[in-house]
């Protein structure tokens, strides 16, 4: 354990620290301005927006439809969000129950070898079962297509 840590440490120790903590600075306070030229723009094209509407309708309406416009954005937004973190959560779901399978498989497989090493007859038909599985999972979807279906 220790005999992998020592490159690891000894890659840090080579590390120029001061730089690295300068750069991290000069990058954090660029990033910032550059937040707040943009936050700037945002508000001055909302701005310019309400006062093109409150010349056609009024300035009520325009802020109102401004004001609406942005929560129909925050909501589809919202919306958005809430769809990728299900989507997550179902491979997630599937991954698992997929590893779960996986792992029963190989116990199985496992508890069973020793019954299998003791019979030849098992043992050759396990091996032609395991070469044709190599063989079947090697090919592309391609070539597993049926001659009655069209290319895609």
């Amino acid at each position: 354990m220790m005999a992998g840590l020592g490159p690891l440490l000894a890659s840090l120790a080579a590390m120029d620290v001061a730089a690295f903590t300068r750069r991290l600075k000069r990058n954090a306070i660029l990033y910032a301005l550059a937040l707040v030229f943009l936050l700037t723009a945002y508000a001055l094209a909302v701005a310019a927006l309400a006062i093109q509407l409150g010349s056609l309708w009024g300035m009520p309406i325009a802020l109102l439809v401004v004001a609406g416009g942005a929560l129909v954005l925050a909501l589809v937004m919202y919306l958005w969000i809430v769809m990728e973190n299900r989507a997550e959560a179902r491979r997630k779901q599937a991954a698992a129950a997929s590893s779960s399978s996986k792992a029963l498989m190989v116990t199985a497989a496992i508890s069973a070898l020793p019954l299998v090493m003791k019979s030849r007859p098992l043992l050759l038909a396990s091996v032609a079962a395991g070469l044709g599985f190599l063989l079947t999972r090697s090919r592309g979807p391609a070539d597993r297509r049926h001659a009655g279906e069209p290319a895609e």
